[in-house]
């Protein structure tokens, strides 16, 4: 009875976790009148993560880079106007785009520094395009 009643908690744990990183709404980086840059702060513990959501046209070059003071940050450009994309993790990006519309960047942790107990980090996400 008590193994149910330790698995029952844990699957509502997972439930709760999973919905609350699920509802999470992404960021839409805009840039201001005539800038070719945005600049967005954040701050992430463990296994979450924060999308950013960038529109763009084709041809432009689109560079994204993240930091962190102790380099835990990084991130993937997870789709292209909805369609999953290269999901590897990196601190710098530089691409001609080949699409117009939008690009969803997810900043989080290595999974290896999100397992250290109190794993937090702030970062700052650099978005450009020319």
């Amino acid at each position: 009875m008590r193994s149910r009643t330790v698995i029952s908690a844990a699957l509502a744990f997972l439930l709760i976790a999973s919905a609350d990183a699920m509802s999470q709404t992404p960021q839409r980086i805009r840039f201001t009148r005539g800038a070719t840059a945005g600049v967005v702060k954040g701050s992430i513990k463990g296994f979450a993560y924060k999308d950013y959501v960038i529109g763009a046209k084709a041809g432009q070059q689109m560079s994204i880079t993240v930091s962190s003071s102790n380099d835990y940050a990084v991130f993937v450009v997870t789709s292209i106007n909805g369609q999953a994309n290269d999901m590897s993790e990196t601190t710098e990006w530089n691409q001609t785009l080949s699409q117009s519309g939008d690009y969803v960047v997810r900043v989080l942790m290595m999974r290896a520094n999100a397992r250290r107990k109190g794993a937090r980090t702030n970062y700052t996400l650099t978005v450009a395009i020319r």
